[in-house]
């Protein structure tokens, strides 16, 4: 399908989350006009207060419940030229299991798309935000490309329902969703004018800027990010793997231009900067701000361990969406930091 380009519409679902928030500025940004999708008025309030300076190229489209089927139909009219599909649940720690992630994540796109077949007739571009743990699997020295996939979390899940954990049901939801637009798009190609893309991004960390009162209410990836900047390791596991990562900002410019890219249509691209230690993270604070306190110092004279790069490879999302070079973790970390602060945690 041909490329989306500005000021052109795009409809970005879960536009007031952590992810959503700051894809929709980017687009913004960009010269887009963005029709977001909230859960409540207040929610939409506040990000027309953040936006302001946009005027109407941006508007607040509240969809209180997004697992009831055509949620999205009211958000779908109009002119709308692509649609980014960020909402979903994401933790770790479900109570009620397939049911409370499984279901929502996945059904949630299929009936999307079905929303998209009804009523997206001027829809060229469809994006999804999938997951890296959708790659996930193999032994500790695989490098994943886009042609893995994590059948290990999808059996798990069937063996175990919703005995399995939560790590394993959020996976197989990112994999079952991301064949479910495989299927669609197959399914109906004769029938709709749009092409699917989809985002498979690391541990999301980096600033926030969505509206947030408290530690207990940051979404999943930024209270861990919070707990590793502000929790002192035991001296003899500050070397230990941490995580991978892709700093927010980074994750947003990649949402842009899958929108934009012609050859993005159909493709699934991996977003990882790389992986780091507990220690890697709380040198690259305190090398790139002296003045920071509240982040452990660690253990600065023990050897250090670096990893030769991403487990994931972003190659190929580097190289068809023209990607900058990914924001280092020191940028990523001090940045998130000083948001953390400026929100009083």
């Amino acid at each position: 399908m041909p490329a989306v380009l500005p000021p052109a519409t795009v409809l970005v679902t879960g536009s007031s989350g952590f992810t959503g928030v700051w894809i929709t500025r980017a687009l913004l940004e960009a010269g887009y006009t963005v029709n977001g999708t909230v859960r409540s008025t207040s929610k939409g309030q506040y990000l027309q207060d953040l936006f302001k300076e946009h005027g109407d190229r941006f508007k607040p489209v509240i969809v209180e419940d997004t697992s009831k089927p055509g949620a999205f139909d009211k958000a779908l009219s109009g002119d709308i030229a692509a649609v980014i599909h960020v909402a979903g649940v994401a933790h770790f720690t479900p109570s009620e299991g397939q049911a409370e992630i499984l279901g929502p994540n996945t059904q949630s796109v299929i009936d999307l798309m079905n929303s998209l077949l009804k009523h997206g007739s001027n829809v060229k571009r469809f994006v999804y935000m999938s997951s890296a743990q959708a790659l996930l699997g193999k032994d500790l020295t695989h490098v994943y490309t886009e042609d893995d996939w994590n059948d290990k979390a999808v059996a798990e899940v069937n063996e175990k329902g919703n005995s399995a954990d939560g790590q394993s049901l959020y996976a197989a939801s990112k994999v079952l969703a991301e064949r479910a637009i495989i299927d669609f798009t197959e399914k109906h190609k004769g029938e709709i004018g749009w092409d699917a893309t989809r985002l498979l991004p690391a541990w999301i960390f980096g600033p926030i800027i969505h509206d947030c009162k408290s530690v207990d209410n940051l979404n999943l990836s930024s209270k861990l990010f919070y707990q590793m900047l502000t929790t002192e390791r035991e001296k003899d596991k500050v070397n230990d793997y941490a995580s991978e990562y892709i700093d927010v900002r980074d994750v947003a410019d990649a949402f842009v231009a899958a929108v934009k890219t012609e050859a993005a249509g159909g493709e699934r691209f991996i977003l990882d900067t790389g992986a780091f230690t507990y220690q890697n993270l709380y040198d690259a604070v305190h090398s790139r701000d002296a003045s920071i306190s509240g982040v452990p110092r660690g253990n600065p004279d023990a050897p250090k361990f670096n990893f030769p790069g991403p487990f994931c490879n972003p190659a190929k999302a580097k190289s068809v969406l023209k990607l900058n070079e990914f924001r280092p973790l020191d940028q990523c970390a001090v940045d998130a930091f000083k948001s953390f602060r400026e929100k009083g945690f």
